[in-house]
């Protein structure tokens, strides 16, 4: 057994975890460092071919004989988000609190585990937003978390995402009756969706901001989220160039979550 050591800023910690999972960890700890930094402790059988984490100072340690699935499997306990949401990984046997909606989530190849605080802040909004019969879009959708959560609230949802591996991991975890695709919002019809949720980059919700507008309903709502507020400027500023105005801007720890 070895272990692969790298170091990463915040914003970029969920996705290396979902990098390490397509690699085949078979568990990652991690530390959280000064600075914002966190450290991430990979487990492998033998050593992998580190490349792609070059920019994350890979360090490769040999490991005593542990078993890191179930060590892993303890890291993952069942959390409780906002009022609504009882997420867990799809081996805890932890009774749902009343009043909470069960999320099963595996913490795999997608972003979105229900502990990086962009989905947290994202479920947040959902809870509140969320009107009966909504049309719901999951633009990026990740590891499916809230397509499911709206899911849950007994709306139709689609989702999408162009990580064609993340939507394949992502249909083992979501009902069948939810409508998942490998592709963009240029794929989607006009103004046929009530609420679009996006936990996606600055770059992304700018570049798509005419796009999220021609999905939207009249009277559309959208809930976005994973922008660093030094970027929160540019993202206002193309969405309201596309008629859609923020009425919240929060900011919490690292990130900004925009309702429109």
């Amino acid at each position: 057994m070895v272990s692969l050591n790298l170091q990463c800023s915040a914003e970029q910690k969920d996705t290396l975890l979902a990098a390490l999972w397509e690699a085949g960890t078979q568990g990652v700890t991690e530390i959280d460092l000064p600075g914002n930094r966190a450290e991430l402790r990979a487990f492998f059988e033998s050593a992998v071919d580190d490349a792609e984490f070059a920019e994350f100072m890979p360090r490769w340690a040999d490991e005593p004989e542990v078993d890191w699935a179930a060590e892993t499997r303890a890291a993952w306990p069942a959390l409780e988000v906002g009022t609504k949401w009882f997420v867990v990984p799809p081996w805890n046997e932890d009774a749902t609190p009343p009043g909470r909606l069960r999320l099963v989530i595996n913490p795999g190849v997608g972003f979105g585990t229900g502990r990086d605080l962009t989905t947290q802040l994202c479920l947040e909004a959902l809870e509140r937003e969320h009107r009966p019969g909504d049309r719901v879009l999951d633009f990026g959708t990740g590891s499916g978390i809230l397509a499911f959560a709206a899911h849950s609230l007994g709306s139709p949802v689609f989702a999408c995402d162009i990580d064609e591996e993340a939507v394949r991991a992502a249909k083992l975890d979501l009902p069948a009756e939810i409508g998942l695709f490998t592709g963009s919002i240029r794929s989607v019809k006009d103004q046929c969706i009530d609420l679009l949720l996006a936990n996606l980059n600055a770059e992304t919700i700018t570049n798509h901001a005419a796009e999220i507008r021609r999905v939207l309903k009249p009277g559309g709502r959208v809930i976005i989220s994973g922008v660093p507020p030094r970027h929160g400027e540019r993202v206002v500023k193309a969405l309201t160039a596309n008629r859609l105005p923020p009425r919240e801007t929060v900011e919490a720890g690292i990130w900004l979550r925009i309702v429109c």
